[in-house]
């Protein structure tokens, strides 16, 4: 019998994996929004298929987590996702949004806890 429940470190371990073919695996995610700077969200989103991304360098959506040789290094600024919970998704539109792993609520059909 499949639980109603997932540990949030159990989901990020699953929001990692990578198939067979080294792509990452597509999950269903629920969480809500906020903004302190703004002082806006409560909204809740869900996101019936996404996949975890790094962002965007030279143009092309990058999957992986390494990090970039000293040869391609970028102008970019560091997200310091660890140190701010915070992970980018991509959307099936092709957009990438940038989630606060705390809020997240469901993954895959499970509600979240601590």
């Amino acid at each position: 019998m499949k639980s109603n429940f997932i540990q949030l470190s159990a989901a990020l371990d699953l929001m990692d994996q990578l198939d067979d073919d080294g792509k990452p695996v597509k999950f269903q995610v629920k969480f809500v929004t906020a903004d302190r700077n703004n002082h806006t969200g409560g909204e809740i989103i869900e996101v019936p298929s996404a996949v975890k991304c790094v962002g965007f360098r030279k143009g092309k959506i990058v999957f992986d987590s390494r990090k970039p040789s000293l040869s391609n290094k970028t102008n970019s600024r560091d997200p310091h996702h660890w140190s701010n919970s915070t992970r980018n998704i991509l959307l099936p539109n092709g957009r990438i949004l940038k989630i606060h792993i705390r809020l997240i609520i469901e993954f895959n059909n499970q509600k979240v806890f601590f």
